[in-house]
């Protein structure tokens, strides 16, 4: 009788220990994303075919960007085109540690920004992190950079600010820079997300423009990405709004004031 108890206990403990590893497997497998790599060569070499100086490729999960990525200079014209892209008014080389890339958003302009309109272009679609149901479930990006690299990036902030995309004008940034840069992004984010970030990854930034504060200003809507580390999977980070999208959720209620007069 005695064995007999012992064995069942013995066997409980198993049945307990497979349970608790099944659920934890589950809950690091259930809670990734299915965003992956893909070989954008023949986009890119397509979009070569052009006048503009292609220098990558960016698609943004959960969104409809998916688009050729541009060197600015003296010769382009980024007010008008025939196709969507994003432009970059630096020339970074090889040893480049921050990216920053500049679209329009011509259309998503309303205080309670459209999500999931596939005839958006550009970077109309950029303004879904706005929301937080929707950061939640979106957030990385795929990244081809001026070296032909493709990479998986990590969001690790979205802000809306008063600036000029100025960034965008900086080739390299030192240690420091970029020191100062995270800092400057995790007290802007309107989201607080456990995304651990040091001035020795890669950092990409996306700018669009914002009529969230009317029609006239420099405003600027930006989402920070960090390249994914070696070895570290997919598995979507935490997500909580904190004081900044107060003021954001102010200008929401406006716009929902104004639509019902």
């Amino acid at each position: 009788m005695k064995v007999k108890k012992r064995v069942l206990l013995i066997l409980g403990i198993i049945v307990i220990f497979v349970v608790a590893c099944l659920l934890l497997l589950y809950q690091n497998f259930s809670n990734r994303s299915d965003f992956k790599i893909i070989d954008e060569t023949a986009k890119i070499n397509e979009a070569k075919k052009t006048d503009y100086d292609i220098v990558g490729w960016l698609r943004v999960e959960g969104t409809n960007i998916d688009l050729p990525l541009i060197a600015r200079n003296n010769t382009a014209d980024v007010s008008v085109s025939d196709f969507n892209f994003a432009w970059t008014n630096s020339f970074p080389d090889e040893n480049s540690n921050h990216f920053t890339y500049i679209s329009h958003n011509i259309r998503n302009v309303s205080k309670n920004p459209i999500v999931g309109d596939d005839t958006m272009t550009y970077f109309e679609q950029l303004m879904s992190f706005i929301y937080p149901d929707f950061i939640k479930d979106n957030q990385f990006i795929e990244f081809t950079d001026p070296s032909g690299e493709t990479s998986i990036y990590r969001i690790y902030g979205v802000s809306l600010v008063d600036e000029t995309q100025s960034m965008s004008y900086y080739d390299t940034f030192t240690k420091k820079e970029l020191e100062d840069y995270i800092k400057k992004v995790n007290k802007e984010s309107m989201y607080t997300m456990d995304v651990d970030v040091s001035s020795d990854d890669m950092l990409l930034t996306l700018y669009t423009c914002t009529r969230l504060y009317g029609a006239g200003g420099t405003y600027s809507f930006r989402v920070d990405a960090r390249k994914l580390r070696e070895g570290e999977n997919m598995k979507y980070s935490t997500v909580e709004i904190n004081d900044n999208y107060k003021v954001i959720e102010e200008k929401m209620k406006e716009g929902e004031n104004d639509e019902e007069v």
